[in-house]
């Protein structure tokens, strides 16, 4: 069982920084979307009517038409097993009982990833070991609780399906290991996990629904807005649409929350949003208009809503850790500039929170190898500067080590260094923001260090005036033991805590470091997903459900050949909902 990703392990800082580094890069000038093309001349993938299944795919039974479908959504997924697989069990339940709704859930007839399928990035290991492996489980989980209820009853007539969005971890290969798991179903028998069928061959695509109703998948890539080839494809969906029809656009993350939350420092997200736009007028020049907004990339439930009752949700719930929801308070900061959408519900709530925040004081304990990283820099950095230091407390003393240091390049060098990576690792597109908390932070680490030496000059002295250690030979060996493992040890305790206490202070009064703040905490609870019905008279109804706290222990059931075939929770599962339907 995988655990939570540790973000702050040293290897995996190294690991992130380089694919991070390599995917912006290579990004921006090989977008795999451009070369996909239509198989056979698919356009879209038709649930209006029952399917059949074929050789290689499904054909429409244009006599049986589908008068309602029950849809899954679910994003950000595969980063601990906790959540991953508890979210994946009520997923794969034949239905699911939800108290304040008088019949039950039926189990989605397709199920949707909208984006981040994998943590920490994109490889055929990690999606079969973080995502498939837990999928394939569940199903196995939900059979047998099917079997269990209806013991007479036949196999299923046919597999769910299942679509994929990709996000920015899965493109981190450039989509290599996403195309092969969910894009390639000529070759994998179609199936995902042995359980749901795959049928995309695209990372974009159209579902065509019950009662005039599509949803349209949107691949943002990157950095890059909705390119060329996809608007096209969108165009040539949009005219095989009937007027009046009714839209769920889908995307990889929540650009409309960006975009406000980043509005007065950057026009990234005001560039997607003008490239959304485009299909939006495609749409609207058919007479087509959007009714609801999903995206991931944000790991809670966030929900918008206009005098119109247009719906824009956050679903990023799926087995990531959380991400915080006080960063930008949505209640209060509101202006002509969002279009008269005003926050409905979030989970958790802005208090509860606020209140996660406080753990980041127990960043030393969450986060036990980030400490590796800080002892290496401050041995290194005492290394180079303990000699140098005077460490009389006064203005003059500031003044002499300050020369002192300027004339030692390697010390000026790795000062430098430290200042540019705090400063690099500020989360903010404001650049005076970004240089004071940064340069404040690698202050606080300076003063730290400082302040270590001060130890190691205390120390030595003591040692020196009891046994008068100066004038012999092992005398500089000494210092420099003494000098690494003060350093080394002091940078283990003190960088933590400057981190904890530097991640709290940004998100906590300045709303910046969301997500290195949050992934420090390793939340596995507070997840959700979205059940989505569109009924015989062609209401939409979106069910929001979160699983308050995941089960940390299971029980395995094995089968006859001692293998196990999937887990059980020591303690039921029961999803709840977070705020009543919401009735399209």
């Amino acid at each position: 069982m995988k655990k939570m990703v540790d973000w702050y392990d040293p290897r995996q800082l190294f690991e992130t920084a380089r694919q991070t580094a390599i995917s912006e890069i290579i990004g921006e000038y090989a977008d795999p979307r451009l070369r996909t093309t239509d198989a056979g001349g698919v356009k879209f993938f038709d649930y209006s009517f029952k399917l059949r299944e074929t050789k290689y795919d499904y054909e429409t039974i244009e006599s049986e038409t589908r008068e309602e479908i029950w849809i899954d959504y679910v994003a950000d997924i595969g980063d601990g097993w906790n959540p991953t697989y508890a979210v994946a069990l009520c997923l794969a339940q034949p239905h699911i009982e939800v108290e304040g709704v008088e019949k039950n859930l039926e189990r989605g007839e397709i199920l949707f990833f909208g984006g981040d399928a994998v943590y920490p990035a994109a490889n055929a290991e990690g999606y079969e070991s973080r995502l498939v492996s837990p999928y394939r489980m569940a199903f196995k989980a939900g059979e047998a609780s099917r079997a269990a209820a209806l013991p007479d009853a036949d196999g299923l007539k046919q597999k769910p399906h299942i679509f994929a969005l990709p996000g920015n971890h899965d493109w981190y290969d450039s989509l290599t290991a996403f195309k092969d798991l969910f894009c390639s179903h000529i070759f994998n028998n179609r199936r995902f996990a042995d359980s749901w069928h795959t049928r995309q061959e695209r990372s974009y695509f159209a579902l065509k629904l019950p009662h005039k109703w599509w949803l349209l998948a949107v691949d943002m890539q990157l950095s890059r807005n909705i390119d060329v080839s996809q608007l096209q494809y969108f165009e040539s969906v949009i005219e095989k649409m009937e007027r009046g029809s009714r839209v769920i656009l889908c995307f990889p993350e929540p650009f409309w929350v960006k975009a406000i939350k980043y509005q007065k420092v950057t026009d990234e997200f005001e560039e997607k949003e003008k490239s959304v736009e485009r299909l939006e007028w495609l749409l609207r020049e058919n007479k087509i208009e959007v009714n609801v907004y999903i995206a991931g990339d944000l790991h809670h439930y966030r929900r918008f809503e206009d005098e119109n009752r247009v719906q824009k949700i956050t679903a990023g719930g799926g087995g990531a850790f959380l991400h915080p929801t006080h960063d930008y308070d949505f209640r209060h900061n509101w202006n002509d500039k969002d279009k008269g959408f005003s926050l409905r519900a979030d989970y958790p709530s802005f208090e509860e929170s606020r209140r996660l925040d406080w753990k980041n004081f127990l960043f030393i304990w969450n986060n036990k190898t980030f400490g590796i990283f800080t002892a290496l820099i401050y041995a290194m950095v005492g290394w180079l500067i303990f000699g140098l230091i005077d460490y009389r407390f006064s203005w003059e003393a500031v003044v002499i080590t300050s020369n002192r240091v300027i004339a030692e390049p390697s010390a000026v060098l790795i000062l430098t260094a430290m200042f540019g990576g705090v400063v690099f690792f500020t989360d903010s597109n404001d650049r005076w923001f970004k240089w004071r908390a940064g340069i404040a932070h690698g202050f606080a680490h300076l003063a730290a260090i400082i302040f270590l030496g001060r130890m190691v000059f205390l120390l030595t002295s003591d040692l020196d005036a009891q046994f008068v250690l100066k004038d012999k030979p092992y005398w500089d060996l000494l210092w420099f033991v003494c000098a690494i493992t003060i350093a080394a040890l002091g940078g283990y305790v003190l960088g933590s805590i400057i981190m904890g206490v530097y991640l709290f202070v940004s998100l906590h009064f300045f709303g910046r470091h969301d997500n290195e703040a949050f992934s420090a905490l390793k939340v596995q609870d507070y997840k959700s997903f979205l059940r989505l019905h569109i009924d015989t008279e062609g209401r939409l109804t979106i069910y929001p459900l979160k699983i308050a706290k995941v089960p940390r222990a299971w029980m395995p059931i094995t089968s006859d050949e001692k293998q196990i075939k999937y887990f059980k929770p020591e303690t039921d599962i029961k999803p709840e909902l977070i705020e009543k339907p919401v009735v399209v």
